[in-house]
């Protein structure tokens, strides 16, 4: 068995963009590390330099924390996934029944006129976005936190959408 070497301790750091939370940052301010407020120049012109106090940093970054709306949780991102995953298959199983039965509802069309034709094709080929559009719905509506009318609406349309005529076997 090897040894384990005693390490020197390393300076930790974050990457870029991430940030600490939930901790308060300690500031410490000396009076000799304060920048002036303007300086002269030796063309006799005042600049005035634009300094932040570290009391102002402080503040910046506790409202930032504030207002940073919490995310969904684990639960209902591992939800969402699967009922997306479910939809996704529905718009599948919908195309495959609008492409088996285009002959029977093109001849079914046929005697409709052709307006009522027009609107059968439409309403028939648009079967497979439904499951789309009641997901999109379904987020919409249950924005700003209620993952529990989230999760009933989606239970609703998995029932609702399910493409019977896939389950559904002809006897011949």
């Amino acid at each position: 068995m090897r040894k384990k070497k005693e390490q020197a301790a390393r300076e930790s750091t974050l990457a870029s963009g991430w940030k600490v939370e939930g901790e308060d940052p300690v500031v410490s301010v000396e009076e000799d590390t304060v920048a002036p407020e303007s300086t002269v120049t030796s063309e006799n012109t005042v600049a005035l330099e634009s300094t932040v106090a570290p009391e102002e940093q402080v503040t910046e970054v506790a409202t930032d924390a504030e207002s940073a709306a919490p995310g969904l949780s684990n639960g209902a991102l591992v939800t969402l996934g699967v009922f997306g995953g479910l939809y996704l298959l529905y718009v599948w199983g919908w195309f495959v029944i609008a492409q088996a039965y285009a002959s029977v509802n093109a001849m079914a069309a046929a005697g409709s006129g052709t307006i009522g034709g027009v609107l059968q094709q439409i309403v028939f080929w648009a079967a497979p976005l439904a499951p789309l559009l009641w997901f999109g719905v379904s987020l919409f509506f249950s924005r700003g936190g209620r993952t529990k009318r989230l999760v009933l609406f989606l239970f609703i349309g998995a029932i609702v959408l399910l493409p019977l005529p896939m389950l559904i076997a002809r006897i011949s």
